[in-house]
């Protein structure tokens, strides 16, 4: 399965992919079998082949009441300077999974007024096959192995 974007704006907003954000595996598998109402996040992540973890945004995170792992403050480095985050675990699921979703680590950030969620990092593009073309102004993104 892939999931192909012909939208015109994407040179001003860049690759974005909708999303799911769970906070447990089990709330994922009970929302998706069950649909038992299960706490989870319909969110705007942009694809971002520059930063190797994902990332989502405080307030999601709170929304979701997800629980920081213990000693996982990290210091991210950009062009605006440095500053310290904190490491959470959650489940993400895509489109182009199927019926299948990643449990990951995100780090936490500010993207209020950005008009994404979040970002999607190499680590989970691991998983994809990633197309990006300027000229015709699409990308292409591909579940690998699912």
């Amino acid at each position: 399965m892939s999931f192909e974007n012909n939208t015109v704006d994407l040179l001003e907003e860049g690759p974005i992919i909708h999303a799911e954000i769970f906070p447990t595996e089990a709330a994922f598998l009970n929302e998706k079998n069950f649909s038992t109402g299960e706490n989870f996040l319909s969110v705007r992540l942009l694809i971002d082949t520059g930063s190797n973890i994902s990332g989502l945004d405080h307030e999601h995170i709170k929304k979701l009441n997800l629980t920081p792992y213990t000693d996982t403050e990290e210091w991210v480095n950009s062009n605006g300077g440095s500053w310290k985050v904190v490491r959470y675990g959650c489940v993400l699921y895509l489109p182009v999974f199927k019926k299948k979703a990643l449990n990951i680590d995100i780090l936490e950030g500010a993207y209020t007024g950005s008009g994404i969620d979040g970002v999607i990092g190499r680590d989970i593009l691991r998983y994809c096959n990633f197309r990006y073309n300027g000229l015709t102004n699409q990308f292409r993104l591909e579940a690998k192995g699912f």
